[in-house]
Formats: C-alpha cells, structure tokens, sequence
C-alpha cells in the first residue's frame, strides 16, 4: 500500500465520519442535511471543456464534452452518496478526465435524492437521461459509470431497462465502482457485518437504515431498485466491479456475480486491500491512478 493510500486511511479513522452512518434514523437525517447544505447542482464557469445542461424531467442533467459536437459515445456518469447526499464541484475534474482520455461525452445527471423523492422518482429520472442518450448517439454507443449509489445506479440502468415492455439497447460496458445496496439475504447480511470493523468509511448500519428512506413512504418498490443484485442484466455488453477488500460493500459481490451468471454477461471484479470506499474515483495516488487508468480502457473501447 502506498504511503498516501496509508495516510488517507489514517484520516477517515480519525475523522470519524463512518460514524455518522451508524447514527439513528433521525440524528442520520439532520446529518445528511447538514451535508447538503454545501452540495447540490452547480454549473461549471471554467472553460476546460464544453458544458451543457439539460433539462430530464425536472431535475438538471450536466453534459461535458471535449469539443462543440456530440462524439460517437457518451458514459452516463452517477455520482455516489448512498442516494441521499448531493454532489459537489469535486466531481467536475473526474468528468473531465473521463471525457479528455476516453474520447467520450459524459452526461451526469443531478437525479432526485432520497431525502425528498422515492427511489422510483430517481431512476424515472436517469432512465430518460438513458432515453435521451441512446437517441442520440444509438444503441451500443452509451456506457454507464458510477461510484456507490451511482455504481448501484449504473448497473439498475440495465436492470430497469429488462423490465420496460420494450427495453431500449443495453449499455456497452457497465463500471461500477463500489456499487451500494440493501443486504436482502443472511448470507450477504453476515459478509457485510463481518467486514464492518475493516471499513473505515461506511457502517453496515446504514445499508439496512438507508431502505426505509429510499422507499419514501412508498411501498411498490421494485426489488432492483432497492438491491440491485436481485436485478435482470441480460443483454449488458460487459460489467466491471471495482472494490476496496476492506469496505462492508464488498459483502455484496457474490451476489453481483450470481446476478452476471443469470444473466450471461462477462464480468470482470477488482478488489484492493486496505482501501478506502472508492478510492479510485479520486486519481491523485498510486492505487487510485492504476485503477482508474483501467476504468478509462475499459470505457474507451
């Protein structure tokens, strides 16, 4: 492990923050609302790309490009925040970078969180965003992407288009980094728990506190949206999990893998030991560059 990896490890311990998601349903809403206070939608002003932001059923999606014309391909690109906690302007510099070395438009919906909407408004939202983009760039040219409740949005793009009476083209690739989900059954319940005291990010707490919050009150939720494993991927060119060993999420893999086998889709797992949550989404050490330089390969084929 390098010594930066080391170092930021030592800080998550010693900042506390996971946890914050051990907290009671209550004290954990008046966090995330703390949190949100600081994020949410932005609009770029630099010029170090060309942006556009579109409207998708109310809510903003953010499109970056390398140059004035749409190219070929495009990645939909979710950021993370266990569905309840809004981005921030950090995520800019990583669109950036995916659009510059994978050669492709990144189109980055602002989806409706959790604290407000159910879990159906959500993926109502970023499956128009899917919509909107195999229109225009055609069926086998749109990838998704995303890091924990996004890498459990990227692979429910694929779930939720199995269950449309006429889906729409798959993705080509599917990256889902560190991907988020309710544990739905004791074995992953007891994988999960049993990688708590490893995790210095995320408390297991929150993946069973987080359900009743995604619902919104509502009770027909299909069970994809909730756990994404439980979902139908037929179709999906490839799928690629990237995990740090060490994190409770990582307790969801084998459900991942059983869910790729139903399907028959290629999958390929990456797990690093002694990372933080993911890590590789922030490319500015070792580790995190080597992975993310493969995440950029796989989305430029």
């Amino acid at each position: 492990m390098s010594i930066f990896a080391s170092i930021l490890r030592s800080v998550y311990k010693l900042s506390g923050a996971k946890k914050a998601f051990a907290l009671p349903e209550d004290a954990l809403r008046k966090e995330i609302e703390k949190q949100n206070r600081h994020r949410g939608v932005f609009t770029p002003t630099d010029r170090k790309a060309y942006y556009e932001t579109i409207e998708v059923n109310g809510f903003p999606c953010l499109i970056v490009r390398e140059h004035p014309k749409p190219s070929e391909r495009a990645i939909l690109y979710f950021f993370g925040g266990g569905m309840v906690i809004g981005p921030d302007k950090g995520d800019l510099p990583v669109m950036r970078k995916l659009c510059r070395e994978t050669g492709c438009d990144v189109w980055f919906p602002f989806y409706p969180l959790c604290m407000e909407h159910c879990i159906t408004e959500t993926y109502a939202m970023v499956y128009e965003c899917y919509r909107k983009m195999i229109t225009l760039y055609g069926g086998g040219n749109v990838s998704t992407c995303g890091f924990s409740s996004g890498g459990a949005l990227a692979l429910g793009i694929a779930a939720h288009n199995n269950a449309q009476p006429e889906p729409l083209p798959q993705p080509r690739h599917i990256v889902a980094v560190s991907p988020g989900e309710v544990p739905w059954n004791d074995a992953e319940k007891a994988r999960m728990q049993a990688l708590n005291e490893r995790d210095v990010s995320i408390d297991y707490a929150f993946m069973v506190t987080v359900e009743k919050i995604m619902r919104h009150g509502c009770e027909n939720v299909p069970d994809y949206m909730l756990s994404g494993s439980r979902g139908d991927f037929t179709g999906v060119g490839d799928i690629y999990f990237f995990y740090s060993a060490d994190e409770v999420l990582y307790g969801a893999l084998p459900d991942f893998e059983e869910a790729c086998k139903r399907a028959n889709v290629p999958y390929t797992v990456s797990a690093r030991p002694k990372m933080v949550h993911c890590y590789c989404m922030l490319p500015i050490f070792k580790e995190a560059k080597e992975d993310f330089a493969k995440i950029v390969d796989i989305l430029k084929k």
